[in-house]
Parts: structure tokens; C-alpha cells; sequence
């Protein structure tokens, strides 16, 4: 298998549909419950799978195949980042997170890691590919985002989500995964990226200080 596909959720009933829609795709589920940021469920999730190229998604995502084999074709490309709903349904190979850093886990209680990760994509000068392809039904999220916007004002020496300039304050931290030896991949430079998702667009032009 040249991929793992995971919903990480801490709500197994809705995994089935998703599961069913995805075929002949096949999907993990991977049980979120209890874990105290959205990116440490990343992470644990990333260093699970037993494969260089990993897929995750929520569970309010239902992709088709054809999604899943639409990313794989974006990375192929050389895109670092592919996220076809935002980091609702988003893949990449484990080398971007062994060159870049794991997802910051400091954003605790959920929120910001978004940001947090586009801001650092551009920063390394790597090209993503963001929109809002996939169907998605919306709903309340259960993750606090109120705990996590101080961490990412200090990092980022402000409100870089609405000033657009992001002066780096503080370094990725180390955490204990491990993610397997180093795979050389050759990636786009940021100015080919590909980003239509609203919540994403400005981060397109954001300067990096």
C-alpha cells in the first residue's frame, strides 16, 4: 500500500458512511477521544500509519475515491501540502513533518494549528494546495479555540491570521515520534501554490519576517 487513509474522530458512529463512500478505497478509523489538542491527534495519527503518504480526515468530510486519488496525483506533482478541505481532508508524505516539524501541539483545546501550519509552509517555502473541494457538512466544533489564540499570537509576534506579517518569536518544539528514516522528496516552491479555501487565502501573501 503506497498510502494509509485515516477519520480521526471520537464519534465512531459517523465513521461507516464514510467508510462506505470512500470505495474501493479503504479507511482506518482512529479514535480521537481524549486527546488534548487537534494537532497531538495528528501527530499520533501520522506516526501510526505505516506508510510514507497519509491522508487524514474528519468525520464531517465524505470523500470519494476519486478524492483520495486527486491528492495523491497533487503530491505526485510535487505539492508539499495538499488539503482539499482544509485540515478536514488534507494529505502529505511524512517527509514535509521530518524537514518542517511535527504539528505544534501547544495550540491545546484545538485552533490555530491551521494557521499555524500555512504560515509555516510558506516560511519554508514549500508549495500547498488548500481548497474546499470535498463535500462537507458543517457543524459545532468541539474543540476550545479560545485557549490556543495566545500561542499563536506570541509565536507569531501578533495577530499574523488579520495583520498578514509573521514575525517568528519562538521555534518548533521537539516531540517523541518517530516518523522513520529520511525519503528525499523534490517540492514546488510556495509561489506555485494553489489556495481558494476563504479561510486560507490570506495566507497566499503573508509576510514572513
Amino acid at each position: 500500500m503506497s498510502h494509509s487513509n485515516f477519520v480521526i474522530s471520537h464519534r465512531p458512529h459517523l465513521f461507516t458512511p464514510i467508510q462506505h463512500n470512500i470505495l474501493p478505497e479503504s479507511v482506518e478509523y482512529f479514535d480521537g477521544t481524549g486527546y488534548p489538542s487537534f494537532s497531538k491527534l495528528v501527530n499520533s495519527c501520522v506516526a501510526a500509519a505505516d506508510t510514507e503518504t497519509v491522508i487524514i480526515m474528519s468525520d464531517k468530510v465524505m470523500p470519494r475515491a476519486a478524492d483520495v486519488q486527486h491528492l495523491l496525483k497533487l503530491l505526485d506533482q510535487g505539492y508539499a501540502f495538499v488539503a482539499l478541505y482544509r485540515l478536514a481532508f488534507f494529505g502529505f508524505k511524512k517527509q514535509l513533518l521530518r524537514e518542517i516539524g511535527m504539528f505544534d501541539e501547544r495550540y491545546v483545546g484545538g485552533g490555530y494549528e491551521d494557521d499555524d501550519f500555512y504560515i509555516r509552509l510558506k516560511e519554508a517555502n514549500l508549495a500547498s494546495y488548500i481548497t474546499e473541494e470535498v463535500e462537507y457538512a458543517k457543524s459545532k466544533s468541539t474543540w476550545n479555540y479560545g485557549l490556543a489564540q495566545g500561542h499563536f499570537y506570541q509565536k507569531w509576534g501578533g495577530d499574523a491570521k488579520h495583520s498578514g506579517v509573521a514575525a517568528r518569536q519562538t521555534q518548533e518544539e521537539t516531540y517523541n515520534y518517530y516518523l522513520g528514516p529520511n525519503v528525499p522528496v523534490k517540492y514546488l516552491p510556495w509561489s506555485h501554490s494553489v489556495i481558494t479555501a476563504g479561510r486560507a487565502k490570506r495566507y497566499q501573501d503573508i509576510t514572513i519576517k
